[in-house]
């Protein structure tokens, strides 16, 4: 009885000494991998999105303007301040998100009383995304 039980108490602490083990190289092995810090902005591959593709100009309806920058190898930047050019100042502006979030997006309302096609750019840090938007207000 006596030997069983200095048995499973070994087969415990054997068990737990290479648990042990593993998990520290585990947490080394995945802090190196993930400590990769990249902050450049690459104003070719970021891009614009806006949803409707056109909306009443009555001040009331508004286009959702979605700004997303990347970084060169494609990954999203986070806290970059955004910006839209407001062409003639007749678009109303209204900033949802103008800080890019985890995946590199800021958000952001457009409307306007007066009807036409609007070009707007945006700027990620002053630096111009090379990609324009085409706003339509009826």
């Amino acid at each position: 009885m006596q030997k069983a039980i200095i048995g499973i108490l070994t087969f415990i602490i054997i068990l737990m000494f290479f648990s042990g083990l593993f998990f520290f190289y585990e947490a080394r092995y995945m802090s190196g991998r993930a400590s990769v810090v990249n902050n450049s902005i690459d104003p070719d591959n970021s891009y614009i999105t806006y949803n409707p593709l056109s909306a009443k100009a009555s001040g009331d309806e508004k286009i959702r303007v979605t700004v997303v920058v990347l970084s060169p190898q494609g990954l999203g930047v986070s806290g970059i301040a955004v910006s839209l050019s407001n062409p003639g100042d007749t678009l109303k502006i209204e900033v949802i998100s103008g800080t890019t979030d985890t995946i590199g997006r800021a958000l952001f309302n457009v409307s306007t009383k007066t009807a036409g096609e609007y070009n707007i750019e945006a700027k990620a840090s002053g630096v111009a995304i090379t990609q324009k938007a085409k706003l339509l207000f009826n």
